[in-house]
């Protein structure tokens, strides 16, 4: 009998536990669902979406026709393509290579020499970042016209005529690095304040115990914020390199990408072949390549950020 006692009592363990796991996955599902639900109606099928549309020949006013990869096949035979693809891709770099070590340099120099006026240049290096993407083109444009520009009048003031008679928005060879810089001033503030949460979290005595080994600033830096801040500075360069595949408002509000595609984008190219020449196929094809290179890039950046935790 006590034998018996005990198989009902394990089999009635075994179904009051299968029921309270049947209630805990019940209650998970409910809880997802309202967030998989919005993934699915906004993100994924906008993504799936974009895809079959890449496939056709389509103006949005008559009927699809499916081309497969044509027009994959003709973005990489345009020159403007092709020129946005470059100038993306250069834009990524450049953005890694120089926006970054700057807004570290400052954060750094801002979290460690703190004084009166830290908190005030706070704001003045984001106040850019708030600006209006139009005010900013505006500001640029100001700066680099070349007559009555900011540049342009303190080079007759100083009599310096070669600098004056330069136009940096119309002259290819220079209007992408005017842009950029305007970009460098505009972006590279939220970089410094998300840099600075960063740094500011480091504990102090570890700050305390480099200066009592006497290390300089350069030292505390290199061996000690950046290894600590690491991970803060990929999700930088992420966000970074993403910005620049869909880059848009800067080089059209300023150039227009011009003079001819020397400012060129792939947000650019989009918007020309989706809401000017009413090719949605074919905007939708640049759609596609801007989101496989964003990720593209992201999985790299991550899985080398693996690598370097796993060899740590």
């Amino acid at each position: 009998m006590n034998a018996n006692v005990e198989v009902y009592t394990m089999m009635y363990g075994k179904e009051k536990k299968k029921s309270r796991d049947w209630q805990t996955m019940l209650f998970k599902v409910i809880m997802l669902a309202p967030a998989v639900a919005f993934l699915a109606v906004f993100m994924y099928y906008p993504i799936e979406e974009t895809f079959r549309l890449s496939m056709t020949r389509s103006t949005g006013l008559g009927p699809t026709v499916y081309i497969g990869f044509q027009n994959y096949i003709r973005l990489f035979q345009t020159e403007e393509f092709l020129i946005g693809l470059k100038n993306a891709i250069l834009w990524a770099f450049w953005s890694v290579v120089i926006q970054i070590p700057i807004a570290f340099f400052i954060a750094f120099s801002l979290s460690v020499y703190k004084n009166k006026i830290t908190k005030p240049l706070r704001v003045i290096y984001y106040l850019a970042n708030v600006l209006p993407s139009a005010i900013t083109a505006m500001l640029g444009r100001f700066v680099f016209a070349p007559r009555h520009g900011i540049i342009s009048s303190l080079a007759n003031k100083f009599n310096w005529e070669w600098l004056a008679r330069i136009d940096f928005l119309g002259n290819p060879d220079l209007a992408f690095w005017s842009i950029f810089a305007v970009a460098t001033w505009a972006y590279s503030g939220f970089y410094i304040v998300y840099l600075m949460a960063n740094i500011e979290q480091i504990p102090k005595d570890v700050q305390e115990a480099a200066q009592l080994d006497g290390a300089t600033p350069w030292q505390y830096a290199r061996h000690i914020v950046i290894p600590m801040t690491s991970y803060a500075l990929r999700i930088v360069s992420i966000l970074c390199i993403v910005g620049s595949m869909k880059l848009f408002d800067l080089p059209w509000l300023m150039t227009t990408g011009g003079p001819g595609y020397a400012t060129s984008t792939l947000g650019i190219v989009l918007y020309k072949y989706g809401f000017v020449n009413w090719q949605y196929g074919r905007a939708a094809a640049v759609g596609v390549v801007i989101f496989l290179l964003s990720l593209v890039f992201t999985i790299l950046q991550f899985s080398l950020q693996r690598k370097d935790s796993d060899a740590l």
